[in-house]
This record gives C-alpha cells, structure tokens and sequence, in this order.
C-alpha cells in the first residue's frame, strides 16, 4: 500500500521531535576499543562475568567485542550484552552535517533534482538560442523544487525521471 503525500510529511515532523534531541551526540566518537569493551571496562565486569551472564564463552565475548570495534556486530548482539550489563542500546539515524534535520534535506534533495531537471531543459533551450537567464534558472529552479518535494515526486532520489521534469520538457519544445 503506498503512503499518503500528508502521511510522508506527518511521519517527517513526527521524526523531526524525535531527533532533535540527538543531533548533539553526531559529534560524540565511539571509543576505538568500543561500547562494549569500553562500559565493560567502565562497569568493572571482566570478560569471564559478562560470558556467565549470557550463558557464553568468554571468548565470544572478545569476538563481539572485536567485531564491534570493526562495525560487524549486529544490533541483536549489541542489545543482549548491554542488556547483560544492565544498559540499553540506544539506535538512531540522524542527518549528517552540515543538515540539521529531516526537512533540510528533503529541501535540499528537491533543490539537487529540480537543478539537474532545469539543466537538461535548459542545455536543450541554449542549442536553440532560448536559454534561461541566471535569475530566470534560479527562480524555476526554486519553484520545481517546491513542487518536487510537495509532490514528493519519485525523482527526488533519482528513481526515475521526474513527470513535472517530462511535462516541462514538452512545454518548452511546444513553445
């Protein structure tokens, strides 16, 4: 079942109060050794305790703590040792820098695709001697970009052509 256009932006402002609070922890770096190993450390239990707790090997304890440092451990995994240790794995997604949130990326997504779309059009318009001025480029860039994202049209992400950006190239060769 496809999503509604007002449930994607319903979903967005929701997600939105739910990150905001995160975006503080983009800068915090993970230890070199690792969550696990550096709270195991912290907590003062030793690889044998924290095995017993799980009903495992100490050395598949070094294994996951190993392959965490590496990023290959999976959630599953990271949730049980926390767990174990009386701690809660905490998992989130947040917008890289320099975006701030869920909305400044969806504007800029739309701004990338709205300009590759004006670009082509308008490679086709300078052939024929019809360019765009800059501020006329930058102005129907600014309008298809609202479009695209309102729409929340499959080109956005580069899925396929975008239809607005088929619609203007059809008007502009009619023209």
């Amino acid at each position: 079942m496809k999503t509604s256009k007002a449930s994607h932006l319903n979903q967005r402002k929701l997600l939105e109060r739910k990150i905001k609070p995160l975006l503080g922890l983009r800068d915090d770096r993970v230890p070199p050794s690792g969550w696990l190993k550096a709270i195991r450390g912290a907590l003062g239990i030793s690889t044998r305790q924290l095995a017993a707790k799980l009903g495992l090997d100490h050395a598949a304890i070094i294994q996951f703590e190993k392959r965490e440092a590496e990023g290959k451990v999976s959630l599953e995994t990271l949730q049980k040792v926390a767990r174990a240790m009386r701690c809660q794995l905490i998992y989130a997604i947040v917008p890289a820098e320099p975006l701030s949130s869920l909305e400044s990326i969806m504007d800029d997504q739309a701004i990338q695709a709205a300009r590759a779309i004006i670009s082509r059009v308008d490679h086709t318009m300078r052939l024929e001697q019809q360019g765009l001025s800059l501020e006329q480029t930058s102005d129907q860039v600014s309008e298809l970009a609202s479009k695209l994202k309102a729409d929340m049209d499959p080109s956005l992400w580069g899925d396929k052509e975008s239809l607005l950006g088929q619609k203007m190239k059809r008007q502009k060769k009619s023209k």
